[in-house]
């Protein structure tokens, strides 16, 4: 009896083990980038983000806009959104339901206009404008009125200077990185994006058109010239491979840095949260609902 006990007890404690040493598979949404593959960005991300740790497995899939991200995580295809900390805050403060489960810092990140090859002295224009914009504190009073707080009230949208007989800019939007590229629910662009447009707008004299698009769209609006500057690319500072700049795409400066990369996923139930607890047997449970 005491040897079938023992095998018993064996037989358990190597399934456990087992499980133990099983493979864990995250999958990770996050807005597309447009000179990378799913399969190359996750590799990359798993070699700067993720733990030293073999048996966990980094999986990423990319989408159209921020809408989408966000029904693939209610409908349980990837296990979390990453976003840059300000989108991050806005979507915690408008959907209770969701969490932060891992900060990942990230230096020399941020957000410049982009445009096509042949507009090189606009994209020139758009950037002496943005120094001479940081130089004298505007985009850090547009950043106070409009990012600092995400998500607590919806910005009113911005009204642009008209100039008659001037040239129109036609500058596409995306709104799928709220506040930064905020869309209001009645999908007229408001917030930072378009104030910065619009004080950029009077310092060149020019008009300013705006143009609705989904971020995977932002390099066929260029190439089709439906839009003359895109509001936002994701720039890598220092890098030389660019996930998110295309070939024939180039940019300004950049306007807006972050240093923060926020995983956000669904709380197990409705007012839950979840803590630290040390005597985990796996820390890789964390990164998960288990």
């Amino acid at each position: 009896m005491r040897r079938v006990i023992f095998a018993i007890v064996l037989v358990m404690g190597l399934c456990a083990l087992s499980h133990g040493l099983e493979k864990r598979v995250i999958s990770l949404g996050m807005l597309e980038k447009l000179n990378s593959t799913e399969e190359s960005f996750a590799e990359e991300w798993q070699k700067s983000f993720a733990p030293n740790n073999e048996l966990l497995e980094v999986r990423v899939k990319f989408y159209p806009n921020l809408n989408a991200l966000q029904m693939a995580l209610n409908a349980g295809e990837i296990n979390h959104i990453v976003l840059p900390e300000a989108s991050a805050e806005y979507l915690m403060n408008q959907n209770p339901e969701y969490e932060s489960v891992l900060v990942l810092h990230s230096h020399g990140m941020g957000l410049a206009f982009g445009f096509s090859v042949d507009k090189v002295e606009l994209c020139q224009k758009f950037s002496e404008a943005v120094t001479a914009m940081r130089n004298d504190w505007t985009l850090s009073a547009l950043e106070g009125m409009y990012i600092a707080s995400p998500g607590r009230s919806e910005p009113k949208p911005v009204e642009f200077a008209k100039f008659e007989g001037a040239a129109t800019i036609r500058a596409a939007v995306t709104g799928d990185l709220p506040p930064v590229d905020f869309m209001a629910s009645d999908g007229t662009p408001a917030g930072f994006s378009t104030a910065v447009l619009a004080e950029i707008g009077k310092r060149l004299g020019v008009n300013i058109e705006i143009l609705n698009i989904d971020s995977s769209a932002r390099s066929s609006a260029l190439a089709s010239g439906r839009a003359d500057v895109v509001f936002w690319y994701e720039v890598v500072k220092g890098a030389k491979n660019q996930p998110d700049i295309p070939e024939g795409v180039i940019v300004s400066e950049t306007y807006y840095d972050w240093e923060k990369f926020i995983h956000l996923r669904k709380k197990l139930d409705k007012g839950s949260s979840w803590g630290w607890n040390v005597f985990s047997s796996d820390f890789l449970d964390f990164y998960f609902h288990n």
